[in-house]
């Protein structure tokens, strides 16, 4: 057998350098520009669609954190009950579920008692237990946990920030650090800035500068970097965005060795990484595409090579049973491990010149924005002076904007919004009070929360207000316009009453006026559409003066004559659909 380079499969092609792909790119897009195919990042860099070996020399030295790709599979348990809490902590085991979290409703609940019965039958050594919730003091808690038999061999941690510094306590958990060798005491958490709109890069700076902060505190105590490190869990959200949170860890590694070293520990002694799936973007009246979201989540989490990963469910139990989508969200990580065998490979990104580029960019942008937060005074300094809150409201303002206009896509939220069951109908104010608790922390609440008004108004008066959609000239362009309107208004739970390609004529008039829709979207596909738009209004207007009539594309030359027939707005690519579609809830009584 003759054996071959692997570019032998390529030798017969010329090859192509960076130039000359994006002279014969730009010549193919025509009149588009090429900056329209130019990804500019939630970050402010650029990513361009083409990248190839001549940027390899940039690519960045990324630890692998660990010797495979095999992840703990941690489930979330919220304890009331210590007895309940273990027996559903035991009854876990059998979906391969292999760390938990205690979610601690009460500080009484974690009295010695209370411990041994919430720990009964659990394999401390060999079954991380981490803690969070309302928890008593921290010192108090690890002192217990410590006298429990067999959990000083326990590798879990506490999923709690630490009090603040006051010295003669820091002292003591040098002891606790003995006492819990394997345990986790010191806990980054960068999931509250995610949850306020933080970017990746954002999220990995101030990864960076809480641990920053850790070695700070605890080394002026007297304990050696190593130790710290040893004892340091960093826990990051996993968002959508594939291709940048499988990036995210492998910057974060990257710059922890750089700041490992600056505290005199081994650069190769990194804290543990524990990724958690995103509920900022958790759709509650789509809850099955959630699942396509976690799945995305998850995969980008193990690509990129965290060491603990937590699959929240997709569904808070109003549309979905309980006991349902638990099975499903644990199902996630079977279909991850056992199916598609992600953990067969350690750091599968490596070489892929995209992703090497945008870890590059990521950690470089994120280095950056570390630097200013410590020469603030360090992350608790920068937070209250309120430059973590700035830099977070403008973030998160920016997501709105794009989120609004649908430049961001949330599918079953912004795009194509799937019908509500007879389940959801009958929970429509349930509904609305979930979403409305958190609103603050989800980017998919404003838009339910006013498609919600929307159905709740049409199960009050009977009727949900009606959209009928009148197509005229190229049916290749007019029907592009009608899937956008119809979808635009499905998107704010009007009801799209009928699309039909009417001339202009009295009949049609008739038509519309059989259907007696509350608004009529004109989707004019002709070079000057100004003559025929102004005849439809003047004639609305006339026959039907409650009728709200809307025109698709962007305000033509000669726009004024139309708003002056009565023509009520413009809808189009780039509009803010969430303000359109709350205007026209005013117009139509909803609101």
């Amino acid at each position: 057998m003759t054996k071959t380079l692997p570019d032998s499969l390529f030798q017969e092609f010329p090859a192509v350098n960076r130039d000359e792909w994006k002279k014969r790119a730009t010549a193919e897009l025509k009149e588009t520009p090429y900056e329209r195919i130019v990804w500019k990042t939630p970050d402010g860099f650029e990513l361009e669609p083409w990248y190839s070996r001549e940027s390899e020399k940039d690519f960045l030295r990324i630890p692998p954190g660990k010797s495979s790709n095999s992840w703990t599979n941690c489930r979330l348990i919220t304890v009331t009950d210590p007895a309940e809490a273990n027996s559903a902590a035991m009854k876990s085991f059998a979906s391969d579920v292999s760390a938990i979290e205690f979610r601690i409703t009460d500080p009484l609940l974690c009295s010695p008692e209370n411990l041994t019965t919430l720990l009964s039958g659990i394999e401390l050594s060999a079954l991380p237990v981490y803690f969070s919730g309302n928890l008593p003091p921290v010192a108090d808690l690890l002192e217990k946990l410590a006298a429990l038999p067999g959990f000083t061999k326990n590798e879990g941690g506490l999923l709690a920030p630490l009090p603040l510094s006051s010295g003669i306590d820091d002292v003591a958990f040098g002891k606790l650090l003995d006492a819990l060798p394997s345990f986790r005491i010191f806990q980054v958490d960068t999931i509250p800035f995610h949850e306020r709109g933080a970017t990746p890069a954002q999220e990995i700076a101030l990864a960076l500068a809480g641990a920053s902060e850790i070695l700070s505190r605890f080394s002026g105590e007297g304990l050696a970097a190593g130790r710290i490190v040893a004892a340091m869990e960093i826990i990051m959200p996993v968002g959508t965005s594939h291709f940048a949170e499988l990036a995210k860890p492998r910057a974060l590694r990257y710059l922890l060795g750089h700041l490992m070293k600056a505290y005199g520990a081994e650069p190769s002694a990194l804290p543990r990484l524990f990724a958690k799936t995103s509920r900022r973007n958790v759709s509650l009246l789509d809850p099955y595409t959630n699942v396509l979201r976690l799945t995305t989540e998850a995969a980008s989490a193990i690509l990129g090579g965290y060491e603990t990963l937590q699959i929240g469910a997709f569904d808070n139990g109003l549309s979905v049973e309980n006991d349902i989508a638990e099975r499903i969200t644990g199902n996630i990580h079977l279909v991850l491990r056992s199916e598609a065998t992600l953990d067969r490979v350690i750091d599968p990104a490596a070489g892929s010149n995209y992703i090497e580029s945008l870890t590059g960019k990521l950690a470089k942008t994120a280095w950056d924005i570390f630097k200013r937060i410590e020469a603030a005074g360090g992350l608790n300094a920068a937070m209250e002076r309120g430059m973590v809150g700035t830099m977070l409201d403008s973030a998160a303002a920016l997501e709105k904007k794009e989120l609004g206009s649908r430049k961001k896509t949330l599918i079953g939220v912004n795009r194509y919004p799937w019908p509500l069951t007879p389940e959801q109908n009958d929970r429509i104010e349930a509904l609305e009070s979930a979403i409305e608790t958190g609103l603050e922390r989800s980017a998919t609440a404003s838009y339910e929360l006013m498609r919600l008004k929307t159905l709740a108004s049409a199960k009050k008066n009977g009727r949900a207000p009606s959209v009928f959609i009148w197509t005229i000239g190229d049916p290749g362009i007019s029907f592009r316009q009608a899937a956008f309107c119809e979808d635009f208004f499905n998107c704010g739970g009007f009801t799209v009453s009928g699309t039909a390609s009417l001339p202009v004529d009295e009949a049609s008039y008739a038509t519309i006026r059989q259907q007696a829709p509350d608004i009529v979207v004109l989707c004019i596909a002709d070079k000057d559409p100004v003559p025929q738009a102004e005849t439809i209004c003047n004639a609305l207007r006339r026959l039907g003066p409650g009728i709200i009539t809307v025109m698709a594309g962007r305000p033509p030359q000669g726009h004024e004559k139309l708003l002056e027939a009565g023509l009520d707005s413009f809808i189009y690519t780039g509009v803010n659909v969430l303000e359109m579609l709350e205007t026209y809830q005013r117009k139509t009584g909803v609101q």
